[in-house]
């Protein structure tokens, strides 16, 4: 798969989801829905050969992102790199950053990006949250649930329209990811 085509049917699924999609450079694009912004990094190579972790830090402004997509053959491995990247500059630049991050294999990309963004918008549900409607009790400590999160699109993984909702107890922090087909 070309990376011209990779970037179509990528801001097309994201778009499609609720995102915007603007160009960082030329291997990377920042993705915003609400207040969640994510870093979409196509990397050019398939290793991770930095001289400055900081220089990489600041050259991807993932000190101003929540998370990090990184989307490659070998994805898993460039986000473990990425992981330890940024528990380098941690210990030591003395840089927290409080960033995930995520990888999506190039391999049936729709359904890997799918399956990530629904972890994502669950994981910063507050931040893409629009809504704030009881649903039922918590499956945890019984206190009402509370839905904060609903979008409406055509699911990769189960080829129709669903309805997405995240879950929130407001009290015990749980959340609940549900997915409705039409």
């Amino acid at each position: 798969m070309e990376k011209e085509e990779i970037i179509e049917d990528l801001s097309k699924i994201m778009e499609e989801r609720g995102f915007t999609l603007s160009k960082l450079n030329d291997e990377a694009y920042i993705a915003k829905s609400g207040s969640l912004s994510m870093l979409i990094w196509l990397p050019n190579e398939d290793y991770l050969l930095i001289d400055d972790p900081v220089k990489f830090v600041e050259r991807m402004g993932l000190n101003k992102v929540d998370s990090i997509m990184v989307v490659s053959y070998r994805a898993f491995y460039l986000a473990d790199e990425v992981s330890k990247l940024i528990d380098t500059v941690r210990v030591w630049n003395g840089m927290y950053l409080n960033v995930k991050v995520y990888a999506v294999d190039i391999y049936r990309l729709g359904e890997r990006l799918e399956e990530t963004l629904n972890l994502a918008l669950t994981t910063f549900s507050s931040k893409v949250s629009s809504i704030n409607e009881p649903d039922g009790p918590c499956p945890q400590c019984g206190s009402q649930m509370l839905i904060k999160y609903r979008h409406s699109h055509r699911s990769l993984i189960y080829e129709k329209p669903v309805i997405e909702e995240i879950l929130v107890c407001d009290k015990c922090m749980v959340k609940i990811h549900r997915v409705k087909v039409q």
